[in-house]
């Protein structure tokens, strides 16, 4: 299944038969200073800086909106959404200690730049974002 949105992601995690976990990362981007208008600045070239990280049960009520408003009531400046969803076990949702793991994973993924593939990523407007690893 195709994820164009947040709405896709968290309607997907509903028809899943076992409690789903939604796992979010907060990331900053900050430009690359070096980058002028070359096509490496237009191509959006810089890095990634994980700023909070959290897990949500994923219920019908959940808004990518209200989730970006709570987010930027925690003072934290930031740019994207990596998200991931967690599964659990059937009529057991999963707690935040054991998502704790798998978003440590994440936020390893961001600071390494690899396999962020497997994550979604919006903007805060909830465009899909696709990130990149460009190696000098």
């Amino acid at each position: 299944m195709e994820i164009e949105s947040f709405d896709d992601l968290r309607d997907a995690a509903l028809r899943e038969t076992c409690p789903q976990r939604l796992l979010v990362v907060l990331l900053r981007a900050e430009e690359d200073a070096e980058a002028d208008m070359t096509e490496e600045a237009i191509q959006g070239r810089g890095t990634l800086t994980p700023v909070m990280a959290t897990d949500l049960e994923i219920t019908e009520n959940l808004r990518l909106d209200a989730l970006a408003e709570e987010a930027d009531g925690l003072g934290h400046q930031w740019d994207l959404l990596l998200m991931s969803v967690l599964q659990g076990n059937p009529g057991q949702p999963l707690t935040s200690e054991q998502a704790g793991p798998y978003i440590k994973q994440m936020v390893e993924s961001v600071m390494s730049g690899t396999g962020l593939d497997r994550y979604a990523v919006f903007d805060r407007a909830g465009c899909p974002v696709r990130l990149s690893r460009n190696v000098a």
